[in-house]
């Protein structure tokens, strides 16, 4: 049984994951500070409460464990947040992956695969986004993962190891089954955020001064349980082929506008009357962000499965048992 590392392994993308490598029969070893993610979504063999910037203490965890792979997850990433806290995010970012490069390195582990971002691409007049559209982050978050993948990339060009990095759009769903979903209480992203409010009769907040047909934000959406199977092919094709560095989009090429989302959770919750208060967008935000996933299919043999439908239904789910089991969900 092959041993890999998550970094980040107790977050919402990071516990899908464990848990869908867990049912290939690898041994998953799960670092996590905790800031973000909780103890109660480890789903893997060993835990250490670890941050990524403590070298001395990361470095034990390579030196006590033969580890196979590297899926580093671990980092900050709220895009308003970035601005203000710069070298937090500097140091969590950007430092933290440097430390993962030279303990992967020293400790001579092939295979690394890294969770980046679509917020490396900034504004966009043209869609879908593939792999060689032009860089230019337009949030600090943004920059320091972009940042990350070339540090990465100049050791590959070394052949020390081999690496693919994963460009994220927009991952939304849950595992209600096995208890794992997104983390945040009160939750801090747009579905999560519309299915509350929807739920308790809040106010909606729909941001509406974006460049776009109904003024709303478009997004490409990709539920986390197909993230967690492309995560576990790219490690397969690290192992086949002769290239030591590829970027892949995780995608569906299928997008919606926040009114649209809205429309579909709303039908779902069937709730009449809901207040919706309008306001302009964030520092940050791009109007549109669309993949495409013609790489992820070529190289990796994938494609979405889950319809946005049935993620929000199990959002849905999700959010209602947070609200019944408030005190195992405080930040």
């Amino acid at each position: 049984m092959k041993t890999v590392l998550i970094t980040g392994g107790c977050g919402f993308i990071g516990s899908h994951l464990t848990l869908f490598l867990k049912k290939k029969n690898f041994n998953v070893i799960v670092i996590d500070n905790l800031i973000i993610g909780k103890k109660k979504l480890f789903k893997g063999d060993k835990f250490f409460k670890i941050d990524i910037t403590n070298k001395v203490k990361l470095e034990k965890v390579f030196r006590e464990n033969k580890i196979f792979a590297i899926y580093h997850l671990a980092g900050l990433s709220k895009l308003t947040e970035s601005f203000k806290k710069k070298r937090l995010y500097e140091k969590n970012n950007v430092q933290g992956t440097k430390n993962i490069i030279q303990l992967t390195k020293k400790y001579k582990i092939k295979y690394l695969i890294f969770s980046s971002s679509a917020s490396v691409y900034g504004k966009k007049r043209e869609f879908p986004i593939n792999e060689k559209s032009s860089l230019n982050p337009i949030s600090y978050y943004g920059k320091t993962k972009l940042l990350s993948e070339k540090l990465i990339k100049h050791e590959c060009k070394k052949k020390k190891i081999k690496s693919i990095c994963l460009r994220y759009f927009n991952v939304v769903g849950s595992n209600f089954k096995n208890k794992i979903g997104e983390i945040h209480n009160p939750p801090i992203h747009l579905i999560p955020i519309l299915i509350r409010n929807i739920i308790l009769n809040k106010p909606i907040n729909i941001r509406l001064n974006f460049n776009t047909k109904d003024k709303s934000g478009i997004r490409d959406y990709i539920d986390v349980n197909d993230m967690a199977r492309a995560h576990y092919l790219c490690l397969k094709k690290l192992i086949k082929i002769k290239k030591n560095f590829l970027v892949i989009n995780l995608g569906s090429k299928k997008y919606f506008s926040v009114k649209e989302i809205f429309q579909i959770i709303h039908k779902k919750i069937k709730i009449k009357k809901i207040k919706i208060v309008f306001s302009k967008k964030l520092k940050g935000e791009p109007d549109k962000l669309v993949a495409s996933g013609t790489l992820a299919k070529k190289i990796l043999g994938w494609r979405p499965k889950v319809k946005i439908q049935n993620s929000i239904s199990n959002m849905i789910l999700w959010e209602k048992y947070k609200l019944k089991n408030k005190r195992k969900f405080v930040n």
